[in-house]
């Protein structure tokens, strides 16, 4: 055979191996875009319960008031510039969902070299594309917290009311892996609709590989029920809630359901 005949089947050779490569990540992705809500969520939950969330937030903001109201309330920052430069960008929750759910998920541990630690939106979207503990550089990541609040950051910063708008707080079970987290929550067609922006792209640290997700749709959790098993509180730059007594200064509207009026 000749020596070009031979340089052709090897050319065929590493075209059909590269194509192989390309399919089998393809498939891959689809497969984890499309795995059950539960699948979808289950790893990517917070490690704290209440009590060291409230310890994590006091040592951040030792000079604030000890009530939660204070110190939850600084992570919505709808008139931070780059908040408000990303919201030039969008028009309408459906749009600030779409940006939100595209960023990547991954834990403190791997960003900040801690169990856990809360960034502000500003931080978020300006710093963490090039933070040395980033490992998908130059994307936006961190974890629930910090999508939640900038989440909403977004939203108030887009026009949408502090009445229609709220980061909530809370545990939730996902295929019975119980854990706290924080999403968002809006006002949408007459009920709380909650918005899972970590539904998303993540970074999986046993794997030590990140994982392309298209999240769920907007209106997913209109139609699904949200798998909370209690919530600690709701809050946004202007108000806040805890369910449980009753507490905080939010508006009627937020109480509606709690059987607290």
């Amino acid at each position: 055979m000749s020596r070009t005949k031979w340089l052709l089947i090897i050319a065929l050779a590493l075209v059909v191996i590269a194509a192989s490569v390309v399919l089998y990540q393809v498939l891959a992705n689809r497969s984890q875009q499309h795995l059950p809500i539960v699948e979808l969520q289950r790893t990517l939950l917070d490690v704290l319960d209440e009590d060291e969330l409230k310890h994590e937030l006091e040592v951040i903001h030792p000079v604030l008031p000890p009530d939660r109201q204070s110190r939850y309330q600084l992570y919505v920052t709808p008139n931070d510039e780059a908040v408000a430069a990303l919201a030039g960008d969008v028009s309408g929750a459906k749009q600030c969902y779409d940006v939100a759910v595209q960023w990547t998920w991954v834990s403190d541990q791997t960003l900040n070299g801690v169990r856990e630690k809360w960034l502000m939106p500003h931080e978020f979207i300006v710093d963490t594309p090039g933070y040395p503990g980033n490992p998908v550089k130059p994307r936006v990541v961190s974890d629930c917290e910090e999508q939640a609040n900038t989440l909403a950051s977004l939203l108030r910063a887009d026009g949408v009311s502090a009445n229609d708008v709220r980061v909530v707080l809370g545990k939730v079970d996902f295929a019975g892996e119980v854990g706290g987290h924080a999403w968002v929550e809006v006002w949408y067609n007459s009920q709380w609709m909650p918005l899972e922006s970590t539904s998303g792209p993540y970074w999986d640290d046993e794997k030590g590989r990140w994982f392309s997700r298209a999240g769920y749709p907007f209106q997913h959790f209109a139609d699904n029920d949200y798998p909370q098993v209690e919530v600690w509180s709701y809050y946004n730059d202007i108000y806040f809630l805890d369910p449980r007594d009753g507490s905080g200064n939010a508006p009627a509207s937020w109480r509606l359901l709690l059987s607290l009026e």
